[in-house]
C-alpha cells in the first residue's frame, strides 16, 4: 500500500515535468507533430492539479531556453570561471521558475473556470466556450510577454518548422492565435482519450475535431507567392568574427574585411550590401567613401549614449547618413540599470547601451522601405507587423548570436519564418556566425548559408506591397473573441 502510494506520488510529478521537457524539445526541432501534441495533452490532463503546472511550465522553459548556458564561460569578461557559471545557471533557472509560475497561474483561472465539474459530464457548448476562453487567455498572454525585455519562444513560434501548413493561418490569426488553437488541439486529444478511457461515446468528438484539423491545415496552405524577381541583387555578409574574439581585433582589420565584402558586392553588382549586428566599431568612417549601397550593425553615440543600429551607407559616404536604433535591449547583457553603470558594463562586450525608438520601419531613401529587427526583435511581431502597414516592403533581420549554440539559431530562424508568413514580406536574414540568408513570404526558405563560416552571398529579395488579414488587423480580432468568450463564461456563471 505504502509503494503503491509512493508510485502514485511520483507519478503526478513525473507526467508533468516530460510533458514539459517534450514542449521544450519541440520549440526547437522538427518534431511538433510528435513532441507538442503529446506535451499538450499531458498539460491538460494535470490542469487541474496546481503543482503539476508549475513543474510543466518550468520544464518547458528549461528546455526551450536552454541556450542560456552558452552564455559561460564570461571570463573573457572578468568573471571567475565559477561565478560565470553560477551567473549563467542562475539566469537559466530564474527563467523557467518565470515560465513554472506563468503556467501556474494559468492552472490557477482553469481551476475557477473548468474544473469546479466534471468535464466529461458537462455539455459540450458550455465546455466549449470555457476551453476556447482558456486557450485565448493563453494566446494574449504570450502576445503580452513579447512586449517584454524577456525573449519568451513560446508556442506561437513552436509550429514552424515542425507544421509549415498549420503555421500558414498566421496570416490570419498572428502568432496569439496559433498558439491559442494549439491549447485547443492539446484539450481535443484529452477529451477524446478521457471519454475513450470512461467508455464514452467518443467517436463523433474525434473525427469532428480530425476533419476541422485537416480543413485547417489546407486552409493555411493555400497561399499565392509573391512572383520571385531577379532585379535587385543584394549581397549578405555572414561575418564569423565571434563575440569573445573581437575584443582582440583593431580597427584596421575590420575595414580590411569590410573592403573585401565590399568588392565581393561590386563583382556581382549588387545594388546593396548588408552586414549583421554589431560589425561596425563606433563612429565608423570610411576615407575612401563606401562604393556600394550599405545597411551595416554598428554602433553610434547620441547625446553621449551608445546605441547599436543598423546604420546606412549610401555610395560615396564616408560615414553613416542613416540609421534605425536597436529599441529591444537584452536585460542585463545590453540595458543594466543606470545606477550600475560605475560597477558593471553587463553581460557583452559593449556593456550598456540605450534603446533607439520602437518604430521597426526604416526608410533609408535608397532602398525600398524596410521592417528592421534586431537581434531578439524578431521575436516581437507587432512592431514588425506596424512597420509593414506603415509600407515596408521587405523584413530584414541583422543578429548576432554568438556565443548560442544551433538550438538558439534554429528558434531565430523559427521567429523569421513565422513573421514572414504574418505579414506576407520576404524576410532577408544576416547574422554574424548564422542563421544567413532568404526567407519567402510563405515561411519556406530560399537560400540558407552554412553556419560558423566566414561567407558573402547574393540574394534576390522580391518586394511586396501585399497586406494580409494579419498585418491590416493584428491581434484586433482575437482580443475581440477573448472580451466576447469572457462575457459568455460569466454568463454561464450566473445562470
Amino acid at each position: 500500500m505504502l509503494i503503491s502510494t509512493q508510485i502514485k506520488s511520483l507519478r503526478q510529478y513525473f507526467y508533468p515535468c516530460l510533458g514539459g521537457i517534450l514542449g521544450g524539445i519541440s520549440v526547437s526541432t522538427h518534431f511538433w507533430l510528435i513532441f507538442m501534441p503529446i506535451s499538450l495533452f499531458i498539460l491538460w490532463k494535470g490542469s487541474e492539479r496546481k503543482i503539476a503546472n508549475f513543474w510543466w511550465g518550468f520544464f518547458f522553459v528549461l528546455i526551450s531556453h536552454s541556450w542560456l548556458y552558452d552564455l559561460h564561460p564570461l571570463t573573457w569578461l572578468g568573471f571567475s570561471w565559477l561565478a560565470s557559471l553560477i551567473i549563467a545557471i542562475s539566469i537559466l533557472l530564474f527563467c523557467a521558475f518565470l515560465g513554472g509560475i506563468l503556467v501556474y497561474s494559468w492552472g490557477l483561472l482553469a481551476a475557477i473556470i473548468l474544473w469546479k465539474e466534471d468535464v466529461f459530464k458537462m455539455k459540450i457548448l458550455p465546455l466549449t466556450v470555457k476551453v476556447i476562453f482558456l486557450s485565448l487567455t493563453w494566446g494574449i498572454g504570450e502576445l503580452i510577454l513579447s512586449q517584454t525585455p524577456f525573449f519568451w519562444i513560446g508556442l506561437g513560434e513552436s509550429l514552424v518548422p515542425g507544421d509549415i501548413y498549420l503555421a500558414g493561418l498566421a496570416r490570419w490569426i498572428g502568432s496569439s492565435g496559433l498558439c491559442a488553437l494549439q491549447i485547443l488541439i492539446g484539450f481535443w486529444i484529452f477529451f477524446s482519450h478521457g471519454r475513450l478511457k470512461r467508455k464514452l461515446n467518443f467517436k463523433k468528438i474525434f473525427l469532428i475535431g480530425l476533419l476541422v484539423i485537416i480543413f485547417l491545415h489546407l486552409f493555411g496552405g493555400l497561399t499565392t507567392p509573391i512572383k520571385r524577381n531577379y532585379d535587385y541583387p543584394v549581397a549578405i555578409w555572414q561575418t564569423n568574427i565571434p563575440t569573445r574574439e573581437k575584443l582582440k581585433i583593431d580597427y584596421k582589420f575590420i575595414k580590411e574585411k569590410q573592403s573585401i565584402a565590399q568588392k565581393y558586392a561590386l563583382d556581382n553588382q549588387a545594388k546593396l550590401h548588408v552586414a549583421p549586428e554589431g560589425t561596425l566599431y563606433n563612429n565608423f568612417y570610411l576615407s575612401k567613401g563606401f562604393k556600394v549601397n550599405t545597411l551595416a550593425g554598428g554602433f553610434r553615440n547620441s547625446s553621449n549614449e551608445l546605441r547599436s543600429s543598423l546604420l546606412g551607407f549610401q555610395i560615396g559616404d564616408k560615414s553613416f547618413t542613416s540609421f534605425i536604433d536597436k529599441n529591444r535591449l537584452v536585460p542585463l547583457g545590453e540595458k543594466i540599470p543606470r545606477f550600475l553603470d560605475r560597477f558593471s558594463r553587463g553581460l557583452s562586450a559593449v556593456g550598456g547601451i540605450q534603446p533607439g525608438s520602437d518604430s521597426r520601419f526604416f526608410d533609408t531613401k535608397f532602398t525600398p522601405p524596410l521592417a528592421v529587427a534586431i537581434c531578439y526583435e524578431i521575436s516581437d511581431g507587432l512592431k514588425i507587423r506596424k512597420a509593414v502597414n506603415s509600407g515596408a516592403k521587405l523584413i530584414i533581420s541583422a543578429a548576432n548570436l554568438d556565443p548560442y549554440p544551433t538550438k538558439l539559431y534554429n528558434q531565430f530562424l523559427s521567429l523569421a519564418r513565422l513573421r514572414s508568413i504574418e505579414n506576407k514580406r520576404n524576410n532577408l536574414l544576416v547574422s554574424n556566425t548564422g542563421p544567413s540568408g532568404l526567407v519567402q513570404d510563405n515561411g519556406k526558405i530560399i537560400q540558407l548559408l552554412d553556419l560558423n563560416v566566414e561567407q558573402n552571398e547574393i540574394v534576390f529579395p522580391s518586394f511586396s506591397s501585399e497586406k494580409t488579414f494579419y498585418t491590416k488587423f493584428g491581434d484586433k480580432p482575437i482580443l475581440l473573441l477573448f472580451i466576447s468568450f469572457m462575457g459568455l463564461n460569466f454568463f454561464w456563471k450566473i445562470n
